[in-house]
């Protein structure tokens, strides 16, 4: 028996015997499952204050979360699928894998994966994803044994069928999975067996929308059907489309009224957001029950969250990537599964965490040693200990010019500065508080995040500064520029969906 065998067998046998542990313990590392919903927002789950009843868009994400562990205050490591997938896969910030330009973004080969680190303890790795930017060939695939992402911009219809198949064929022996949909993703008209569960009897403009990017022509309650969204030249020679022609959308709307969108309107765009979170939860729940059924729930830990949430008006706007607020940003993280501790289940996990602590919780999970660089902490052991500590700062990332740091209930953003300039540093230690570059808000007072309040918490809003400036001077940052796919048929997807 291999000596990283043995000690996992052994970690196994402690925290059982710590927390207790149901039924007969299972010799070896667990299985582990990785459920990425592509843009859940947290607070759609009665878990952290969503819909309950009749009206919750997440029956059994909910019913897994009350015999789960439940991270309180979660959050994404950027805005937008390519970004925060990066981070939950690596433990890493965006800076530090490559140099964080949403144009030539791609995990390099230096980049080490969590599946690279479990294939040394005996993991084998299977990931589904649904395509898009969180295809194999933005260098996600590394590590992994089988990388299913054929799917175009799919859901976890398409998904969940192809890793039970992966997870019923032999050998036996450790697996790691990850699992990943994009029903709650805009435009939220993904395929799905549910489309209108919720307010079916609506009749309005919403459903003759038939331009995927028409949830990207709202601004401030209004459709603009006339407004042409900008492409910028990628680094190969292709278009993509370019988030920093939001500015532009609010420009065009100061001068064209749009087609003012109604209370039932707005309601109805939330209700067919609801619908793919539905069409998420059903799959999701199949999955989890063929685990059951299969016998391997037993000694399976899963973690189910997802990579960012969508604004959904909230600050103007129905999408993620133009800005950095609990909105976007905030996610679900649950830890589910016979192999979690018997003592954390029911339990919640106050505190600060973001998607840098997944890897280091799932290592620690399958008895691996952290490799270096790592920032994050292992959230089981926070929620069977201390907890987490109360001065951490989790920081975001953001494809458009913006960085925002979160310590205690407050948030800094600072933005107009690009995250590989050499002046960011500079801004963030000298633009004035308050301005239109650097903005602080208190989440705790303000949970829409819509009033800055520096002037009334200066100390606060200096705390933070402090903070961020502390967390990019440790940076390791990363020059590495890579060339998104090539291949005419990803190129073809991606435009039809209006990325490129």
């Amino acid at each position: 028996m291999s000596g990283a065998r043995s000690k996992a067998i052994v970690r196994i046998g402690v925290l059982c015997g710590i927390f207790g542990c149901a039924g007969p313990p299972v010799e070896g590392p667990p299985d582990l499952v990785l459920i990425s919903v592509d843009g859940l927002r947290a607070d759609r789950l009665a878990a952290y204050g969503g819909p309950s009843g009749a009206r919750a868009p997440t029956p059994r994400l909910n019913a897994l979360a009350a015999g789960g562990l439940v991270v309180q205050d979660h959050h994404a490591g950027a805005n937008e699928s390519l970004f925060s997938h990066a981070v939950m896969l690596s433990g890493r910030p965006v800076s530090e894998l490559a140099a964080p330009r949403y144009a030539s973004f791609v995990l390099p080969e230096a980049a080490l994966l969590l599946p690279e680190v479990l294939a040394l303890y005996g993991y084998r790795s299977g990931a589904f994803v649904a395509g898009g930017h969180v295809r194999g060939a933005y260098g996600f695939d590394q590590g992994f044994e089988v990388y299913e992402d054929s799917a175009d911009f799919g859901s976890f219809f398409h998904t969940v069928p192809l890793a039970l198949d992966w997870l019923a064929e032999g050998p036996s022996g450790p697996r790691f999975t990850f699992l990943h949909g994009y029903d709650t993703h805009r435009p939220y008209l993904h395929a799905g067996p549910i489309y209108h569960a919720f307010e079916p009897d609506y009749s309005g403009p919403v459903d003759g929308w038939t331009d995927r990017v028409d949830t990207e022509r709202i601004v401030n309650g209004a459709h603009h059907p006339d407004f042409v969204p900008d492409h910028l030249l990628h680094a190969a020679g292709d278009t993509l489309l370019d988030p920093g022609g939001y500015a532009r959308l609010r420009a065009h709307a100061a001068v064209c009224p749009g087609v003012p969108l109604s209370a039932a309107d707005q309601a109805h765009l939330l209700a067919h957001y609801d619908s793919g979170a539905l069409a998420a939860d059903l799959q999701v729940g199949r999955f989890i029950e063929a685990l059951e059924a299969s016998g391997r729930w037993a000694h399976t830990l899963v973690v189910i969250t997802a990579d960012h949430g969508e604004d959904l008006g909230d600050h103007g706007l129905y999408n993620h990537r133009s800005t950095l607020r609990d909105s976007t940003t905030r996610v679900p993280m649950i830890l589910t599964g016979g192999a979690l501790p018997a003592a954390l289940r029911g339990q919640r996990l106050e505190g600060l965490s973001g998607a840098i602590d997944l890897v280091p919780t799932l290592l620690a999970a399958a008895g691996a040693a952290p490799p270096a660089g790592l920032r994050g902490l292992d959230l089981l052991a926070a929620a069977a200990g201390a907890g987490l500590p109360a001065d951490r700062m989790i920081v975001q990332e953001g494809v458009l010019p913006q960085i925002s740091g979160l310590l205690g209930p407050h948030r800094l953003v600072l933005e107009g500065v690009p995250l590989d300039s050499a002046l960011l540093d500079l801004a963030l230690e000298a633009a004035p508080l308050g301005g239109p570059h650097l903005q602080l808000y208190d989440r705790a007072a303000d949970p829409a995040e819509q009033v800055e309040g520096s002037a009334l918490q200066p100390e606060a809003a200096e705390d933070a500064r402090a903070a961020l400036l502390e967390w990019r001077r440790r940076l390791e940052r990363s020059e590495a520029a890579g060339v998104q796919p090539q291949d005419p048929a990803l190129q073809a997807i991606l435009k039809a969906r209006g990325y490129w």
